[in-house]
Order: C-alpha cells, then structure tokens, then sequence
C-alpha cells in the first residue's frame, strides 16, 4: 500500500468542516468534519493521532467511516491510542455487510470518513492514508448548497443515543449524524461546517441554579473567529484565523442561547448584554459573508430568551437587514423520549429538523 497525505493542497480530496493542518497533520476539530473522497481500492488504512483525552472513559475521540449515501457508518470506533493505524475500509467486508458480492459493487465508491465527537474532546488528526498501490483517490464534488451552522450541545448531537436519569454525557453516545443540522444539510442537498460546543453560550456557558456569576470558560465569541481554536491550544500553537473563503455558506443557522438562559434568568440588564453579544455575532457573520441568509433559532430545551432574539431579528430587519429571520422551535416533549442530561431525543432532532428544513427551503428558493 502507498501512502496519502492530507494535507491542504491535496486536492484528491474534499474536506468539510474547519480543517487545521499542523506539522503534516489534518486535524478534523468540530463535530463532523470530513475527508471525503471517491476510491475504486480494496482497502484503506489511517494513521491517527489523537491526544490525552484517550485517557478518559467516556471523553475519547470518536471517528467513523460512511460509504455512498449510506445512513449508518460502515465501521465506528473511539481513539484509544496516541497513535495508531486503523483498517477504515475493507471492500469484500463491504460487500458482505451489505449482503452483496464484492462484483455488484461500483468500481469507485464515496467514502466519508469523519469525526463524530465533538471538538471538546478527544482530538482526531490524520497524519495519512494508506490507499491500495496503482488507485488514485478522487475530490467529491461539492453540493449546490452550503450551510454553516453555530450552536451548542444540541449542535453536537450530545447524548442523542442516551436516555435521561439512565446515561450521563459521554462521547460514545454522541452522534451529529442524527441532529437537526445535519438532517436539515441532507434534506437540502447541502455542504455544511458546524463550529459548535456543548454547554456554549454566548455571554455564559451553562450554570447551575444555585450559581449568580457567568461562567466564561469559554465562549462562542472566543471560538468563531478561528479554524481550531481549543485544538491549537492544546498542541501549543498560535490559533489560526479562519479564512471565510475556504466555505461561503449559503445560509447560516445561529442556534444559540440555551445554555445564556442558565444565567439571564429573565433578568433584563442580564438579557441586554446578551442581545449586544448576539449582535455582534451576527455582525461577524455578515463580515465573512455579506447579505447571507441567517436564521436565528431557539426554543428546544430553554425558552425564557426567545422574545429576547425575536424582538432582536424584528429591529436589525426595521433597520433594513431582511436577510435575517427568527424560527422558534417546539419545545421537546417527554413523549418524543429524552436524551442525556435532559437533552433533545432523535424524536425531537427529526421534528426540529423538518421545521428548519421547511424554513430554509423557502429562503434558498427566493
């Protein structure tokens, strides 16, 4: 087998998400970024590297492998070492699990193989593949659409595989492929990056009841601005600035706001500071992207701050911005089923997605 570098000016592959590249290695940062690719080989092996949250039960890296259109991965697994060669793709093993012989298979199949944990945790970097000798690997094109969307824990589709006052968060039982977002990107024929974080708020991540001060660990305003910015932290180098052109998105969904609801608390100077935070989100956005559509949305687990951006999007577009919207969702209801820690069920992400999708549809089609 022969070896595959990833790395930015490789253009035998396309990547999805915000990719940094470090010391010849492709780091996949936010939940599911992707190295996708067309690939007409028997086998595929990746070298990955990851770092000390292997550690931790429950706080590892989690990668996996998509072929074709697929809905469930081919192969799934944590990142248990700090650096190790994974068997990502085998083509007779392929064809069995699809109770097919190898012959009835396309000579080049998609394959997708991306991050399912979220940027939080675990790091995944690909320091290369090893791809059969006499193949070439091929870029998949890139979708008519492009979405990016920003938010948080429900973002990362934190506990979606769990079930509440049974599990607690762990990386193994989150799943992004099963949110809202993703869903949404689907039904859309979309491209899409993510840049979320559980517990994230704009002006305090979430707190405790019991708790008057914001907690600012670390905050989306921190975050936006970088390609990785946590994960050039953590390998001790100066954050890199994102670089808007690499993705011009379409649409933009802000999905923000659970987690400031924890501290705001209906208290009015409390929504004030928040409403200035969000603003200058949004002033970000239109920054990187000109008169992009976005949709700002709320309303799944926390509700106290939906007038808060309703009335927010109601005076930018009296101001004259009408590419901006507000889209409430419903909140989650117990008969849908929930999640860890009180989080939305794939019940829920199907239903919210559906809105959203709907929502998005009408303004892509203007």
């Amino acid at each position: 087998m022969k070896k595959e570098f990833i790395t930015r000016e490789n253009k035998n592959v396309r990547t999805l998400g915000r990719i940094l590249y470090h010391d010849g290695i492709c780091y996949l940062g936010y939940s599911a970024s992707e190295v996708g690719f067309y690939y007409g080989g028997e086998r595929i092996v990746a070298d990955i590297v990851t770092d000390d949250w292997r550690k931790e039960e429950g706080r590892e890296g989690w990668a996996g492998v998509f072929v074709g259109d697929d809905e469930e991965p081919f192969c799934r697994f944590p990142l248990k070492e700090e650096e190790k060669e994974y068997e990502l793709f085998d083509r007779a093993a392929y064809a069995a699990a699809k109770g097919v012989g190898v012959d009835a298979l396309p000579d080049e199949l998609v394959i997708h193989i991306v991050k399912y944990s979220e940027v939080a945790f675990g790091a995944m970097g690909i320091r290369y593949l090893l791809i059969d000798e006499g193949t070439e690997l091929r870029p998949l094109l890139e979708k008519k659409r492009k979405l990016e969307i920003i938010g948080d824990s429900i973002t990362c589709g934190y506990g979606i595989e769990g079930v509440c006052d049974v599990d607690v968060f762990n990386t193994p039982q989150e799943n992004p492929f099963k949110n809202y977002a993703l869903r949404t990107a689907r039904a859309l024929d979309a491209d899409y990056q993510l840049v979320s974080w559980s517990g994230i708020g704009l002006i305090s991540d979430w707190i405790p009841p019991e708790r008057e001060e914001p907690d600012e660990t670390i905050l989306i305003p921190q975050l936006y601005p970088y390609t990785a910015y946590t994960v050039s932290k953590r390998l001790g180098i100066a954050p890199e600035i994102w670089e808007p052109s690499r993705f011009l998105p379409d649409l933009v969904v802000i999905h923000l706001g659970t987690n400031d609801d924890s501290y705001t608390r209906q208290n009015p100077e409390r929504e004030a500071i928040f409403e200035e935070a969000y603003q200058k989100l949004y002033r970000s956005v239109r920054e990187n992207y000109g008169d992009v559509e976005i949709v700002c949305c709320l309303g799944i687990m926390a509700r106290t701050l939906c007038p808060v951006i309703a009335h927010m999007v109601e005076k930018l577009r009296e101001a004259g911005d009408t590419h901006i919207h507000y889209l409430e969702f419903e909140a989650q209801k117990e008969e849908d089923g929930i999640a860890s820690d009180w989080h939305p069920s794939e019940i829920t992400h199907k239903k919210a997605a559906r809105k959203l999708t709907e929502f998005c549809r009408k303004l892509l089609e203007k």
